[in-house]
């Protein structure tokens, strides 16, 4: 409303009379007006209230007190980066759902619906032993039998083809040459019958496609094979099992859906295979094309720092006449263009003027010239920046004006598999190489492809390096076997420079970071432990290291064509490593401890897998404590860990021993590790608190009773590293919110599984039991079929 719509309502006479006098009529009626303002801004935020979609937060328990909702609890734990909340758990929706769902209750349909909205599982709800899927269900009783495992996609992927004495024309789905079941995709497209229910995500069961092979095969099904790119027909497709790769005859394509293998006739030609499928995994951690934090460009890269504008850059701004630099400097103010004239100007000073320039003003409102803008600067110009976006246009926007004295920020160059060569190491050269190299140089990689090379590139003193997928690919990088001394993947940084590796998965040989960077960060990235895997998942490489930072260059005397690289400093920087949501096999660090203090290592949501508990996870060379200082969160540690000092151990599993060389640093709380493990204090570990507990029992059954069990701890199959369903409730409900210690702590499943279970028992039919059955994994399947056979 208007400030003086209480005034427009009086007679022209009367406001006439008040302007005579000054308006002191008119000023009460504004103050007025505002209180009117806020008595009409909170009756319709109370009429808002009376609505779940509307209402504010401190609302829903009332409404749901209202309906008769039973609360259930909701973890508090550490918000998603995107700020997101967990979708199963979230309690505005359940209450939503309250009051229609009880007009329905004790029907099965009401079921399905609670299952899916309180716990997030695919489920089949039994109501008696019908046949098919509620086979020996009982009767009289609600059965949930729910897959926890949910399935996730693969686009235009290489399979991987058998050789080693192996009929001809034989392939694993999976790019590594493990077997990997196929799954049933989460958002398939619509079925035919018009059914709007979500299907069940599962393992696809051979008698399941080989009766619906049109169901399950085609474009955004569960399996999709292309020759040449052409899509093979599925007509084709017949479904076998290929475990002894039975011979196949004529057109037909074999698939072996338990497995995850193809085959086709051995008189037949075949073009360059690529497949779409759905593969099982527990969580979106390792890369993949599940949604990630898009990619843009970070705000520190379009901030000024001193090496960032040439030396002659002050004197530049002060004697040019140009429209914009008299534009720059009536910005810049009196104090900062007063010391543009001094002999040796500061340009640390003018960098920090620029920064409070382009956080506060738009350039591009002054005398620029729009047609030296790039793309970039374009496509900001007509969103309308503002922010972080503000801050980067007025960059380009100074980079276009001065684009011999300020230099290239930020770059992106996008690539794809394909044609061979060594695509990342030219793309990464080419950037570093150009007339403008940027000071942020980004390599994406645009597509879940295969690109088989080594990868050996430096990074400049004060720049950024970072290799990224681009969002929904997970590229996977196969580091081939040369005759060199050392096939890792080399990234030489210089003094202060950062490596970024995002959505990446790499295998055949490990990641070597060397020199003295500021940062190394690995996020939603594979480095698959023990370098490459068997069709069993069993590692070929077990004792080898996944990713190796050293502050040693390998090749101190340059390549061929190459100058040598830089020797690090005397006194070497503090280097952070950040390992967020990834695989990683052992990390390997060789730092000086005399010149350096210790790397400061952050492992979150990830697992460090050394592929057995007798090796060593993190370490130094030769199991040597690494010169590190950890903070290890909500993961999994498969194997020793030897470091300096861990400044927070919390919600994690350490499954061997840990030996830290400082132990009046640092906390571990709410951690399985080893009772023998020389730690700092622990506080609620396992098995401390189990020792601690009054009972019979000697102290090594009480240990054992408490050891962590794992479905599988094999990389490559479904249930990698999930925790068993006979393992003990002090680790499946030892976390500080109790839910389950490691990677899969922000799953909280025995939160959801008390809720389905207290959910359901409010809508069942009257006299009614509730059993909740969780299928058993893939791994534990092919074990019960290996037995039968046997």
């Amino acid at each position: 409303m208007t400030a003086d719509r209480f005034v427009e309502l009086l007679p022209a006479v009367i406001r006439t009379h008040d302007a005579d006098q000054g308006y002191p009529l008119r000023d009460l009626l504004r103050v007025l007006g505002e209180e009117a303002d806020l008595v009409e801004d909170d009756v319709r935020r109370m009429y808002a209230d009376l609505f779940i979609e509307t209402c504010r937060p401190w609302v829903v328990p009332y409404l749901g007190d209202l309906v008769g909702y039973r609360w259930l609890p909701v973890p508090e734990g550490r918000p998603d980066r995107d700020g997101a909340e967990p979708a199963p758990l979230v309690p505005r929706r359940a209450v939503a759902d309250a009051l229609r769902l009880r007009r329905r209750k004790g029907t099965r349909g009401v079921l399905d619906d609670l299952v899916a909205t309180v716990s997030g599982w695919s489920a089949v709800v039994c109501d008696g032993p019908d046949a098919g899927e509620c086979a020996g269900a009982t009767e009289h009783s609600v059965t949930v039998r729910a897959w926890r495992l949910p399935s996730w996609p693969l686009t235009y992927v290489r399979p991987d083809r058998v050789r080693r004495g192996r009929p001809a024309n034989a392939y694993r789905l999976s790019v590594l040459g493990n077997d990997a079941p196929l799954f049933t995709c989460a958002d398939p497209p619509v079925d035919e019958d018009g059914s709007t229910r979500p299907a069940v995500v599962r393992p696809l069961a051979t008698t399941a496609f080989q009766g619906e092979v049109t169901r399950y095969y085609g474009e955004g099904r569960s399996l999709h094979l292309y020759e040449d790119g052409v899509p093979v027909a599925a007509e084709r497709i017949v479904v076998r099992d290929l475990d002894t790769w039975e011979e196949v005859f004529g057109d037909e394509v074999a698939v072996d859906p338990g497995r995850g293998r193809v085959m086709f006739p051995e008189q037949y030609d075949v073009g360059q295979l690529t497949a779409s499928y759905c593969h099982g995994f527990p969580m979106a951690i390792g890369g993949g094309e599940y949604p990630r934090p898009a990619p843009g460009v970070p705000v520190a890269a379009s901030l000024f720092r001193s090496h960032h504008v040439s030396a002659g850059f002050p004197r530049l701004l002060l004697t040019d006449v140009g429209d914009f630099s008299e534009f720059l400097r009536g910005l810049l103010g009196p104090d900062v263009v007063a010391a543009l004239a001094e002999p040796e100007s500061p340009r640390a000073r003018l960098c920090a003027a620029l920064n409070r320039v382009i956080q506060a003003h738009d350039l591009w409102e002054g005398p620029v010239d729009l047609g030296a803008l790039d793309d970039e600067a374009l496509q900001l110009l007509d969103t309308a920046a503002a922010g972080a976006g503000r801050i980067r246009l007025n960059r380009l926007v100074l980079e276009a004006q001065y684009p011999d004295d300020i230099g290239r920020s930020h770059a992106v160059v996008r690539i794809h598999a394909g044609g061979g060569g060594t695509v990342v190491t030219d793309a990464v050269r080419a950037l570093q190489r150009s007339d403008r190299p940027p000071l942020h140089a980004v390599v994406e990689l645009g597509d879940s492809g295969l690109y088989v090379e080594p990868v050996d590139v430096d990074v400049a003193a004060d720049h950024t390096l970072e290799i990224r997928a681009a969002v929904g690919c997970r590229p996977t990088i196969l580091l081939p076997a040369r005759s060199e001394d050392i096939d890792d993947m080399q990234v030489r940084c210089g003094t202060r420079s950062r490596v970024v590796l995002d959505g990446l998965m790499v295998a055949g040989h490990a990641v070597r970071v060397s020199g003295d960077p500021a940062e190394v960060v690995v996020r939603h990235c594979t480095f698959v432990p023990g370098w490459e895997i068997d069709a069993a998942c069993e590692p070929s490489n077990g004792e080898e290291a996944s990713l190796v930072l050293t502050h040693r260059p390998r090749n101190r005397h340059g390549r061929r064509g190459y100058p040598a690289p830089e020797e690090p400093p005397v006194q070497l920087q503090t280097t952070c490593v950040d390992v967020d949501h990834s695989i990683v096999g052992t990390i390997v660090v060789q730092r000086d401890e005399v010149n350096a203090d210790p790397v400061r290592l952050h492992v979150s949501t990830s697992i460090v897998d050394s592929t057995t508990s007798e090796g060593d996870a993190i370490a130094a060379p030769n199991g040597r404590r690494a010169h590190a200082m950890l903070t290890v969160v909500d993961s999994t540690v498969i194997g020793r860990t030897c470091a300096h000092a861990v400044e927070l151990g919390e919600n994690s599993i350490f499954t061997a021993r840990m030996d830290v060389q400082r132990r009046q640093v640092g906390c571990l709380r709410y951690c399985s590790v080893p009772a023998d493990s020389r730690t700092p204090r622990r506080y609620a570990c396992q098995p401390d608190l189990a020792l601690a507990a009054p009972g019979d029992g000697t102290a090594e059954d009480r240990t054992a009773a408490v050891e962590p069990r794992f479905a599988s701890l094999r990389y490559g199959r479904p249930d990698y590293c999930r925790l068993a369903d006979d393992c003990a409730e002090e680790i499946r409900e030892g976390a500080d919110d109790d839910s389950e210690m490691g990677v899969y702590h922000d799953l909280h499943e025995a939160l959801r599984r008390r809720n389905l279970e207290a959910a359901l028992s409010e809508h069942l039919p009257l006299g009614w039991g509730l059993e909740v059955e969780f299928e058993p994994s893939p791994a534990s399947a092919a074990q019960s079929r290996k037995r039968r056979r046997s």
